[in-house]
C-alpha cells in the first residue's frame, strides 16, 4: 500500500510538472492549545512556506477552551497560546489571518463578544499589517481577499451566525450578508471562490453525530484516545443525550447550522468553482459534494473520528494541516501533512481539485 501511494504521488507530480505555484495557502484549524504535535506542525508548515507567495489561514478555535482572557493572569496565558501561532510565520513575512471558532466566542458563551473583541486587539496592538483577524470582531462579513489574479477568498464568522447570546435579531445582517455573497459570487464567476470559515458546510466528524461502535463502547476514548475501558450500555449515553437533550446549533444537524448550510449553498449555487475550507471537526477531510469541495482542516491541536461515506475521499483522525496551492494554470492543488511517523511530516494526500465531477 505504501508503494502504491508513493507512485501515485510521482504520477501526481509529473501531471502537474512544470506548472508553477502562484499561491500557497496554509490552512490550520482548532490550534488553540499548545502541545508537542501542535507545535511540531507549526514549525514543519513554516518550512514549507514560499517566499513572496504564502498566505497562513488560522480557521478558528485559535484559543481553547473559552477563547481570550479578559484579565490576567488568564489574558497573559491565553495571549501566548495565539502567539505561538503567528510568530514564527511573521519572522518569515508570511501574512496570517485568524478567523473565530465557537470557543474564541467564549465556548458559545455569554461573553463571547468581548473575547473576540480582545483577541481582535490584542493581535493589532502589534500594528502589523501582516497579522490579521477577519472579519472584524462582532460582525459576519463577508471580507475579501484577492489570493491572486484567479482564486478569491471570502471569509465570514459562521460563529456569529449560529451565537446563542445577541441582544437582539440578527436576521437582517443575514440577509445583507446571504445578498452580498451571492453578488460576489455573480461578479467573479471567472475566479476560483474560496469560502472560509469556521464551520464546514458538509463533515463527517464528531459535529455530524454519527456515533460510531467506539463511541458507544469505548465512551472514554473521547477524552483520550488510548484509554479504551469498555463500557457497554453506559457508553451509549453520550451519543444518544447529544441528540437529544444537549442539541447544539454547533452540531451540523441542528436547524440553525442547517439554515446557515442551505442559503449560503443557495447563495453561491450558480458559480462554477467553488471551495469551502473550515476547521471546527478535529480531523483532516476532503469531500465533494455535488458540485462543491469541502476541506477540513480542524486538527492543529485536537484529534476526532471521522466516519466513513461516499463522499468523503480523505479522512485523517489525528493532528496535521492543509496547504491549497494556487497553479499558473488556474487548477487548485489540494494537500495534507500529518505526523506520522512520529516527528516526521509526511504528505498523506494529494489531488488537483476536480470541479467536472459533480456526481
Amino acid at each position: 500500500m505504501r508503494h502504491f501511494v508513493l507512485i501515485y504521488f510521482l504520477f501526481l507530480s509529473v501531471c502537474t510538472f512544470g506548472q508553477e505555484v502562484e499561491r500557497r495557502l496554509i490552512l490550520f484549524g482548532d490550534a488553540g492549545e499548545t502541545n508537542s504535535k501542535q507545535t511540531f506542525l507549526i514549525d514543519k508548515a513554516n518550512h514549507l512556506q514560499l517566499p513572496g507567495k504564502t498566505t497562513v489561514f488560522y480557521m478558528g478555535d485559535n484559543i481553547y477552551p473559552s477563547g481570550m482572557g479578559l484579565t490576567p493572569p488568564e489574558s497573559e496565558e491565553t495571549a501566548a497560546i495565539l502567539r505561538s501561532q503567528f510568530e514564527g510565520f511573521r519572522k518569515e513575512d508570511v501574512p496570517v489571518y485568524f478567523l473565530a471558532g465557537n470557543h474564541d466566542w467564549d465556548h458559545t458563551g455569554e461573553e463571547g463578544l468581548a473575547k473576540v473583541q480582545a483577541q481582535e486587539a490584542y493581535l493589532k496592538s502589534f500594528n502589523d499589517p501582516g497579522l490579521q483577524f477577519v472579519p472584524q470582531a462582532g460582525t459576519l462579513g463577508p471580507f475579501r481577499i484577492a489570493i491572486s489574479e484567479h482564486v478569491l477568498a471570502l471569509v465570514y464568522d459562521s460563529e456569529y451566525w449560529l451565537f446563542p447570546h445577541h441582544p437582539e435579531s440578527i436576521a437582517e445582517e443575514q440577509d445583507k450578508f446571504m445578498t452580498t455573497l451571492a453578488e460576489l459570487a455573480n461578479q467573479n464567476k471567472d475566479k476560483a471562490l474560496l469560502l472560509i470559515s469556521h464551520h464546514p458546510m458538509a463533515s463527517f466528524g464528531d459535529h455530524n453525530l454519527r456515533f460510531g461502535w467506539r463511541d458507544h463502547l469505548f465512551p472514554l476514548t473521547k477524552l483520550w484516545r488510548p484509554l479504551y475501558v469498555p463500557l457497554p450500555g453506559l457508553g451509549s449515553l453520550y451519543p444518544i443525550f447529544r441528540k437529544t437533550a444537549f442539541k447544539s446549533p454547533e452540531d451540523l444537524p441542528h436547524p440553525q447550522y442547517q439554515d446557515l448550510i442551505q442559503r449560503i449553498e443557495q447563495a453561491v449555487s450558480e458559480h462554477p468553482r467553488v471551495v469551502f475550507l473550515a476547521g471546527h471537526d478535529h480531523g483532516l477531510q476532503y469531500i465533494l459534494k455535488g458540485k462543491n469541495r469541502q476541506i477540513v482542516s480542524g486538527s492543529g491541536a485536537k484529534t476526532s473520528s471521522i466516519r466513513k461515506n461516499k463522499n468523503l475521499k480523505y479522512r485523517y483522525e489525528k493532528q496535521g494541516f492543509a496547504v491549497l496551492d494556487c497553479l499558473d494554470n488556474n487548477d487548485l492543488k489540494l494537500t495534507f501533512y500529518i505526523d506520522s511517523p512520529k516527528d516526521s511530516l509526511t504528505k498523506s494526500f494529494e489531488t488537483v481539485l476536480d470541479f467536472e465531477n459533480t456526481k
